[in-house]
């Protein structure tokens, strides 16, 4: 098969069960490895998304509008590269204490990087870059925010897409899904789905502990990038999950390390977030039972952060 153009080739990630860090007397893990998507994270589809049904409605088109999006990093990057297949001018908002490997990737797809000053309060300012994108649409007509917290496209990619890939890859009953909270999109949108399937489904929502808004926790800074923005985004299903765990920066990337080190999978900071949750998830659901989680991203945007110092 000859792709039309890259986007076509969007989605179909493998998953993967885990091995040596599995507790033989625990659930077996698998995960959906989302770092060998295109563009690299799960975000990819939910950019084309938000897009593609902007433009079906009319909203925008290539040459005609400027998309313009706060993130705090992979969802930029797929809009970027989005932006660059269309032809959208792009421009993209982050905080300054993203990686500079996710602002690098976003200027390389030729979008424009905005960067806002985190003091140490990301929801503060995520609020912040959500404010900038607005005045900016504010004063020019041709910007488009897609709104990735509100966006009710985001969990429908998922609900099509995403859940149904792993319903068709799993081909077994799932007893627990566990995924940290970043727009809400994926848990919800994956959440729904598997629940409509299985509603005994254990369900877990994963936050960083220095951004556990969910639980009520104090707001701060992280290093759990792509989650724990510090705020409820809108599209959030509340009730589809159980239980709220919280992860450590520290047990985050700790179990990060382990995932290329012990099963070869290169992935982010929010994946061992993710994987250490599932770790918790399978111990409580016990043997002969399925737990599925995601890796949200690849490792290669996180050279310059503490998950490769030691």
């Amino acid at each position: 098969m000859i792709y039309q153009n890259v986007l076509e080739a969007v989605g179909g990630t493998p998953l993967i069960r885990l091995n040596r860090m599995a507790d033989p007397d625990g659930a077996e893990i698998l995960v959906k490895y989302e770092g060998l998507n295109v563009g690299g994270s799960i975000k990819t589809r939910t950019a084309l998304n938000m897009i593609e049904e902007a433009e079906k409605a009319g909203r925008i088109a290539p040459g005609k509008n400027i998309i313009v999006e706060p993130t705090s990093g992979n969802q930029g990057i797929g809009l970027a590269l989005i932006g660059a297949v269309k032809g959208y001018e792009t421009v993209i908002i982050m905080p300054d204490s993203v990686s500079a490997e996710r602002r690098k990737l976003a200027a390389h797809y030729g979008a424009q990087v905005v960067l806002i000053h985190d003091a140490g309060n990301i929801g503060e300012c995520i609020e912040e870059c959500q404010r900038t994108a607005v005045r900016m649409a504010e004063q020019d007509p041709r910007v488009y925010v897609p709104q990735q917290f509100e966006n009710p496209a985001n969990p429908a990619v998922h609900r099509r897409q995403t859940a149904m890939e792993i319903l068709e890859q799993a081909a077994r009953p799932i007893d627990g899904f566990c995924s940290g909270v970043g727009t809400g999109g994926t848990i919800t949108g994956i959440g729904e789905v598997l629940k409509e399937k299985n509603p005994q489904i254990e369900i877990w929502a994963v936050e960083p502990e220095n951004a556990a808004i969910l639980a009520g926790g104090n707001v701060g800074t992280h290093l759990q990038m792509g989650i724990g923005d510090g705020l409820i985004p809108g599209i959030l299903n509340q009730g589809i999950y159980s239980e709220i765990c919280i992860i450590s920066d520290e047990e985050a990337i700790r179990t990060a390390r382990e995932l290329a080190r012990l099963e070869g999978l290169m992935c982010g900071i929010s994946s061992g977030t993710n994987v250490a949750a599932a770790k918790r998830l399978a111990k409580k659901l016990g043997k002969g039972k399925t737990v599925v989680t995601i890796l949200p991203d690849t490792a290669e945007r996180y050279f310059s952060t503490p998950l490769f110092e030691e």
